[in-house]
This record gives structure tokens, sequence and C-alpha cells, in this order.
């Protein structure tokens, strides 16, 4: 594709190129001030939200509610690993209660879906307080996409957040099965059942043995036992801590990484305010194709750290395919538009689905007309080095989501155009928006749109060979991308 500038007569004089260590030294100062900043308010942001709390430990009753093919036999090989001392309600307690919270239909595929399944969720937390259970086995029998048969599965307790359990396991009948399905929900009704009231009893009797013989044997006995408990203790907490925290699989909240891929038609324009002298030239080009790559990674995702666990490194990188300028009645010259970005992400998931994230980084923006001769002076070329600071969030609305965030663009350098103008003070801003789309598990197709724009102001003096108040440099990409959530 081939941009347009407006031909005017370029002065001859070579350009000057005034000093810039003071602005530079200044935008460093606020750099630092900035991700300080930042850091306070994710520090903030951690510190004031409220813990998270441990099942109340007087709930001795759950809720286990299968639907779909051989749910029945399905049921019974969950009751079959579930702790003597947890009671399960009976079925037929539990589905009315589940009527009276207003689910009347099987649930299916909405199970599925972690965009449509928020209804379902609210109504399984009314009925667990309806059925006065700590909370609810719930799962739908299925065959998925790839045409395999399984079963999924979601824990539901009384409070408001990610759910302890949310995962599919293969739903054919025999030892695979049972396994599979101790394994994903084994450790969390270990957690919330009640200690068996013998070893409560054998504990208190160990601690009232009599005096004499019998009393030495006695303590020896419950040493070795009470030693052997800690030992097996120490070892369940050793591997509690290896395995980290709780994830979701494909969660946009606790993900591990995800890559994103799109064509992005990208636009610029440029434009003097107020310009005086004949050799300012502004700039316009739109639905110039360019191929966008970016990703993001949290390398503490499975952990229960606090803060470390939502930190990621993000990268991107986008550059426009065949972009050529030219004044008008003039050969194309070849041009490159470019933007690198790096940085720092805090992300804190609110609720089930919802994700705010606090940002900080750089981004390197080139837009360079490779023009010779007198031409080359009079041409827009910019280079930003710019530190970024921002905020973003994505919130789901029906069967999609809807991202948007707002970021500070703070030049530490912008390029030959500014370099011409006396006094020249650079700032830049930007903004984002677009609908996401659940393709599939992990995979979602997106519709973003992403704005900058950088306004500067000069003082030029008299006799200068540029002279204008100011500029506007304007940025519009549209993309439409695949992405993968892991």
């Amino acid at each position: 594709m081939q941009a347009s500038f407006l031909e005017d007569a370029a002065a001859k004089t070579p350009a000057r190129k005034p000093t810039r260590v003071a602005a530079l030294s200044c935008s460093l100062s606020l750099c630092g001030r900035l991700l300080l900043g930042l850091a306070a308010a994710t520090a903030a942001t951690f510190a004031l939200s409220p813990p998270a709390y441990a099942a109340p430990k007087g709930s001795k009753s759950i809720a286990v509610h299968i639907e779909g093919p051989n749910a029945a036999a399905i049921r019974a090989d969950i009751l079959s690993f579930v702790p003597e001392t947890l009671e399960v309600v009976s079925p037929d307690a539990f589905s009315k209660a589940l009527r009276g919270a207003g689910q009347t239909k099987p649930a299916g595929d909405t199970l599925v879906n972690k965009a449509q399944r928020k209804k379902l969720i609210d109504r399984l937390r009314k009925a667990a307080k309806a059925a006065k259970v700590e909370g609810v086995i719930f799962g739908v029998s299925r065959t998925n996409k790839k045409k395999k048969k399984e079963v999924h599965l979601i824990y539901v307790d009384q409070n408001a957040g990610d759910l302890a359990v949310d995962e599919a396991v293969p739903a054919a009948a025999g030892d695979d099965r049972k396994k599979a399905l101790e394994g994903l929900l084994g450790p969390k009704l270990a957690e919330i059942a009640p200690p068996p009231p013998e070893d409560e009893k054998k504990s208190k009797g160990d601690g009232e043995e009599g005096d004499g013989e019998g009393e030495g044997e006695g303590d020896g006995e419950g040493e070795g036992e009470e030693d052997a408990g800690k030992e097996d203790g120490d070892e369940k907490e050793e591997g509690d801590k290896g395995k980290g925290g709780k994830r979701k699989p494909h969660a946009i909240g606790s993900s591990l990484f995800s890559v994103e891929l799109g064509v992005e038609f990208v636009g610029r324009w440029f434009d003097y305010s107020d310009p005086v002298t004949l050799n300012l030239r502004p700039y316009g080009v739109f639905g110039q194709p360019a191929l966008s790559i970016s990703g993001e990674i949290y390398p503490l995702a499975s952990t229960d750290i606090p803060v470390l666990k939502g930190l990621g490194i993000t990268a991107g990188y986008a550059r426009a395919l065949g972009l050529n300028s030219a004044v008008e009645g003039s050969d194309p010259i070849p041009t490159t538009y470019q933007r690198l970005n790096v940085g720092l992400r805090e992300r804190i998931a609110l609720g089930e689905a919802s994700v705010l994230g606090i940002s900080a980084g750089l981004r390197l923006l080139t837009f360079n007309i490779d023009a010779s001769g007198e031409l080359a002076r009079t041409v827009p070329n910019v280079s930003y080095t710019l530190l970024r600071g921002g905020l973003d969030a994505r919130v789901p609305v029906g069967p999609v989501a809807l991202a948007f965030g707002a970021d500070y663009l703070m030049p530490l350098s912008s390029g030959d155009v500014y370099e011409r103008f006396a006094g020249a003070s650079v700032q830049g801003i930007g903004v984002m928006g677009g609908v996401i789309v659940p393709i599939a598990s992990g995979i979602e197709g997106r519709l973003l749109l992403d704005y900058a724009r950088f306004f500067s102001s000069f003082s030029p003096a008299v006799g200068d060979e540029y002279v204008a108040g100011g500029a506007t440099d304007q940025y519009l990409g549209i993309r439409l991308a695949g992405a993968y959530v892991h």
C-alpha cells in the first residue's frame, strides 16, 4: 500500500538538533516514580484483598449430583471414596433444593462453557445453602467435540471465587475412571472432611494413661505413633508445597501462558498545528496490513505465593508488510512501520472470569520513510522509545468477553522530526478495546482496536528553519487474531 504526504518547498539549510539531556534526565526520574507507584498499587491491592479462609470445620455433608449417560454409576464411583466422616445428602433432597433454586432443566454443555454458566453456579450455591451442605460435586457426562466420552466435574461451595475443581476425566467405566475421579476430587474431600472420632479418642486416651509400668509402655507406643503421624504429616505438607496452588487449565485468570497471532490493519496520521514555514509535511495512511504476534507467561501461576503468582512477562511485535509512501506524482518510497513491546504485568482475578491487569514496560515504535536528498529533511520520521504504564481489564458479557485498557506513554526519545524543532516536548496516551469470542477449550478469537496519540509542543525562535506550534501523531490498529490460553 502507498501512503501520501503533501508537497511543500524544503529549506536547504541543515537541520538544528537541540540538546535533550535535561529532558531525558527528567523523563528517567519520572519513569522511576511511575514504576514505584505501580509497584505500590499492586502491593496495596493484594494487601487489602480479603484473605481466603478454609472450609468451616463444622460442615459434615455434601451433595453429589451427576447428569447424563451412566450418571448413577459415576455417582457410585465418587461415593466409594468419600471419607466416612463426610455425609452425603440424598439425591432427591438435593434435586428438590436445586429445583427450588431455579435449575429445572439439565445443565448439559452449559457447564463446560465458562462464559455461560454463571447462572448455573449461582443456582448451585443457592441450592447448597438450602440443603445445608458444605459443597456440591456437580458433573455432566457427555461426548466432547473430539467425540470422546468424558465427565466434567466442578466443586461449588457457598463462597464466591474460583472453583476448587473444574476439570473433565474420561467417562469409560472401569478402574481408570474411578482412579481419575479420586485423583480429581479426593484432595478436596479430604480437606473438608472432619477428623475420624476414633483418632480423637485414641489421642485423648494416650494422654490420660495412668502412672507405673503400664504408663511407660503406653507412652512409648503413643510417642511412636505420634512421631509416625508427624512424619506422615510432614511428608504430606512437603508434597502439598511441591504441588503449589490449584490452577484451572485454560482460564485467563490463572493461565501459565498465552500466545496470540493476528493480522492488523494499521493507520497513521501526522499533522502540525500552527505551521509557519513551508517545509512541514503532514502524512496519512490507513488500512495497511501488518502481522502481529504477542504473548504472556506467568512462571509462578501454579503456586500460592501472593503477588508473584500473578506476575507475568509480556512481549509483542508487529510489522507492516509492503508499505510505501510517495509525494504526489513521484515514485514510491519504501517505508517501515514496526512496534515492539516488552514488560511486566500483574494479573488480578476478579471472580471466576473477570481479570484486572496492571502493567509497565517499554515500547519501541518506529515509522521511517526512506527518503533521500531534500525530501529526507521534511518527512515525519519518528523512532519512539516509550515508557509505558497502564491498566487493562477483561469482563465476560454473555457468551463473549469485553476487553479494554488505557496506557500512559512517556517518550524517552522521539526521533528525527522532533529534533528539528526548538524546545520540543512530547507526551502520549493509548487506549484499547475489543471483543473476545471463545471457540474451543483454550482457543479464542479476538477483535481488538488499539489507538495511540502523541501530542507535542514546540518553542521556535525567529529565524528557525522549522517553525510550528506543535504536532499530533496518531496510530490506529484494528487486529483480528486467534489466541491459545494454556
